[in-house]
Parts: C-alpha cells; structure tokens; sequence
C-alpha cells in the first residue's frame, strides 16, 4: 500500500454555453444538444484550489477526449471534504488525494479504497488503458495492493533525480556574512557553521525595515524532510539488522531535537516556529526580515519575485546543505523521493461511465497528455524544429521569471493528474517549466544538494491499515513524538531535553510501540 506526501485540494467547473449574435435558435439549440450528448465527468483534485477547468489547455484536454470535465470546489479544507465526501458517499466520478510516505497513519486514498468507494482498474486498464500500460510499465506492479487490484494510479511517477528539501538561505546576505566564494560554494555547511552564520546575522542585523529580524523560521507542513535530511534521518529506523523502528528511536533524532533547542534558546529560531501557518510563514519571508528557512527550492519561486523587486537580484532564497554533528556529506538524506509519484487518482464506485472515465486517464497518461499539460499547444506554446519540440521564447522566459503566474495565465503544468518524470521520444523532459531550462535557484539546488537521493517507496505502505488497533497505536506515538518535539526544542536547557526525550520513549513503551514496529515489519518483509 502506498504513502502519502502533501495534503489535499479540490475545486469546481462551469462550461458555459455558446451564445452570440448571428447565432439562430436552431443552431443555439443543435449546439446544447451536442453538448447534451457529451458525457461528463465530476474530478475533486486535492490541490486546484479556486481554479476553473477553463483555460485554454482545459478546454483542449475536453476538445480531445470527447469528455467534458466538471471540477468539485471544496468548502472546508480540501482533507476535510474529502473525508466528509467519503463519510456521505458523495463523491465525485474521480478523485485526486495525496501520495504521502512517512510516519503518519492512512493515506486518504487507501481510506477510499479500503471503504470500497474505488473501483478496481487492472482490468479497465487492461482493456482501455493502453497508453496507461505503456507508460507506467513496472509501475504497475508497484501499485498493486497487498491483495492483488490497483485501486489507484499515481502522478510524477518514476525516478526523479530532482533535488528536494534543503536549507533556502538569503544569497545576498550570506555573502556579506561568509563572502561571495563561500556563497558561491556547493560544499555544505556544517552545523557549528550555520550557528555562527545564524548569531553573526542576529547581531549584525538586530532589525529589518522597522521589524525584529528571525535568523532562522520554518513552517511545520514542509520542514520535516529538511530537517530530518541534515541528520540522516528518513522516514523510520532501519536497524543494521534490517529491522524496522519509528523515526524517534534512530540515534540521530536527540541530536536534531538538541540542534533545534540550541537555537531556540539564543533565540535564533523564530518563537512563533511552532504555529506558523502557509500564509504568516510567507508573510515572515517576503518581509525581508529572514536569514534562512528550510523546504524545497521551489517553495521560495513566489518569494524570490517579491524579495527581488523589493531589495534587487541578490535578494534570493538558494538551496545549501548543512552536515550535522557527526554526520558526512554522503549521509545525509535530503531528497527523499517516492518514484511511485506524488498524487493518487482513482475512479469511484459512483462513476456511472467508466469508459469515458477512463478516455480521459490514458488520454492524459499518454505522451500526447503530457505534452499537452506540460508544454502546451503546437504551434502556440512550441514547434517542431528539426524533429525535436522547442518551447517558444516568450513561455519559457514567463516560466523561468515566475512560473505560478505563467501556469496560472497559461494552464501549461496545471493540470498534472497523471505526469510522468523522465523524457519524451524526442528527448525533450516532459517538464519543459523546470527541466529545460533551469531557473538560477533550481541550478544552485542541483549543485549544492546533488547525490542525496533516496527512494521512499520501500517504505509505502507499511503503516498498519486504517481503523486497526495498530492504527490507534500509531497515532497515539505521533501525538506523543509531536508534543516531546515541542517541549524538547522549548526547553531551558538541553540536559531538560534530554529528559523529555527518555520520557517520550518510555510513554512510547508503554502506549504500544512494540506492536506497531511488528506489524510494519510484517508489511516491509511482505513488500520484499
């Protein structure tokens, strides 16, 4: 069973009917007929936000299908509709969740499938699926659940070498603090650096425009991968005998928790890291006021645009690795990777037309799909020259400046229900936005991140299925690891944190953990 990576969205479509001058009530009625006869299909997507299935590679993604599609909108936040969907069985023809991996108990598309609401797609696919079947291949397999059917398929899938979470440092400003050649190094900082870099930012630049500059701040939702990566730490525990232990058990995870307390005691780590949501966190980072936070690259695109106009081109968030204490630059684990992709898509038991359901899948699956979601329309948004596809000037320049407003404006790499990593037949990536041309954040995060990939799926899915005693168990230690986390970081000293840490071990004891590492390692072995 799989994982679960970020969390989910949903959004709503209207297809408005033609109408015009010169249009008779004839032909305004042949053309609602037709559309009459168009079959539809409902999509709740866990991450379109407001957004419309109307711009133009929507509308040509409908154009080729045959298929007109309508978009749920959440009300509430995206997980909670899809929960509240599944709690009144009243979901859509098509569902889009997370792929997450780690710790965390029950991916929402498990919860869909294990509920029975997803239908079985092997022999769908097999039947209506080529270019599914073509393009996935052995990812196929992979996506088999223990008792043999694929209830969903997945998007970026395969391996992707791309670097992931890091620590995004102000360029402008490290290179006051350790000069222009050090900033400019792709050798990574070690911990006792990092501090020193962090108290000479604090002292040197007490305020910023008026306000309390943060050293160092985080948002909890897209830190963890970061943080856990400076220290080697991945997803749970691998024993040198193979065995499998929750991440709290690993060697290295006091040494993060006393990292993290040093810096919160010389206030260096931002107070408020405990609460900081989407929007406060990005606020804090447009400000100015921030030396450095941790996350992927691209997090910082929207940032990078305001620090620019605001302070100049240097004024940039970049990608740098930090070794912590003991730890060697080739152990440290940043760029964890789930080669089975990022996002599930299944079609639900109240899909009334599975064929049409399915037209839309293999269409978007097929390398015709990608190339429309991806790089847009031939002869408007790329050519053909020499064989070869070439973006036109104009989109990749609008991408490479600020690729969430072009996406936005264009609909090219918005709608990636079904994308695949990797290249085409011609050679060009798939992903022209990011992979043709690389935007000087993503070059700097190749450079000073590379050779840290691992792959996640091993460990998809080996939590305890939802709803089972080891299920509570689980969420019983990850609330236990959560609040000695916070009371750890928090405390007064670090030998307090210490003690918080046996303390946490010992409730963990006593709550079950036993158990739970016996049935993940029943599900790793199964996995083998």
């Amino acid at each position: 069973m799989i994982k679960r990576w970020f969390c989910i969205a949903g959004f709503m479509i209207l297809i408005a009917v033609c109408a015009g001058c010169g249009i008779t009530r004839h032909e305004s009625s042949s053309v609602k007929n037709q559309e009459d006869m168009e079959p539809v299909i409902t999509v709740f997507d866990k991450s379109s936000g407001n957004s419309r299935f109307d711009d133009k590679i929507a509308l040509e993604i409908q154009k080729r299908t045959g298929v007109r599609i309508e978009l749920i909108n959440p009300t509430e936040a995206p997980s909670q509709k899809a929960r509240l969907m599944l709690a009144n069985r009243d979901y859509p023809d098509i569902v889009i969740t997370d792929l997450a991996a780690g710790n965390t108990a029950g991916i929402m598309a498990d919860k869909y499938a294990e509920a029975g609401a997803l239908i079985l797609l092997e022999v769908h696919i097999e039947t209506m699926g080529p270019d599914i079947m073509s393009m996935y291949g052995d990812t196929l397999e992979d996506l088999r659940h223990e008792d043999g059917h694929i209830y969903y398929l997945t998007s970026w899938y395969g391996e992707n070498l791309e670097p992931v979470a890091g620590f995004q440092i102000r360029y402008d400003i490290l290179k006051e603090l350790a000069g222009q050649e050090r900033a400019d190094s792709s050798e990574a900082f070690t911990q006792k650096e990092i501090t020193e870099l962090l108290r000479s930012f604090h002292q040197r630049y007490p305020e910023i425009d008026g306000q309390a500059s943060i050293p160092f701040t985080f948002n909890q939702e897209n830190s963890g991968r970061t943080l856990y990566g400076m220290f080697g730490l991945k997803y749970y525990h691998e024993t040198d005998e193979g065995e499998i232990q929750t991440i709290y058990k690993a060697p290295e995870y006091l040494p993060m928790l006393l990292f993290l307390n040093q810096l919160y005691r010389e206030e260096l780590l931002d107070k408020d890291w405990l609460v900081n949501k989407a929007q406060s966190y990005e606020e804090k980072l447009k400000s100015g006021r921030v030396f450095m936070t941790a996350g992927a690259y691209w997090d910082m695109d929207s940032i990078n645009v305001v620090l620019k106009e605001k302070y100049g081109g240097d004024a940039q968030f970049y990608s740098y690795k930090v070794l912590g204490d003991g730890i060697k630059d080739g152990e440290t684990a940043y760029n964890g990777r789930n080669s089975l992709g990022w996002d599930c898509i299944g079609i639900t038991d109240n899909c009334e037309n599975v064929e049409a359901a399915m037209k839309v899948l293999n269409f978007l699956a097929s390398e015709e799909g990608q190339y429309l979601t991806l790089w847009g329309i031939e002869g408007e948004d790329w050519d053909q020259v020499d064989g070869k596809r070439v973006p036109r000037k104009e989109i990749l320049d609008s991408f490479e400046v600020n690729i969430e407003k072009t996406r936005d404006e264009t609909g090219i790499r918005k709608w990636t229900w079904m994308t695949k990593n990797g290249n085409g037949s011609d050679g060009s990536p798939y992903d022209m936005a990011t992979k043709l041309r690389l935007s000087e954040s993503a070059r700097r995060a190749y450079t000073n991140l590379s050779g840290d990939y691992w792959d996640t799926a091993p460990y998809a899915g080996i939590a305890p299925e939802a709803g089972t005693a080891e299920a509570a168990i689980q969420q019983e230690i990850t609330a236990i690891g959560q609040n000695a986390c916070y009371l750890a970081v928090c405390a007064k000293t670090p030998e307090e944190s210490e003690r918080i840490y046996a303390d946490m071990l010992a409730d963990m004891e006593k709550a079950g953990v036993d158990r739970l590492e016996q049935v993940m390692n029943e599900r790793y072995r199964n996995k083998k």
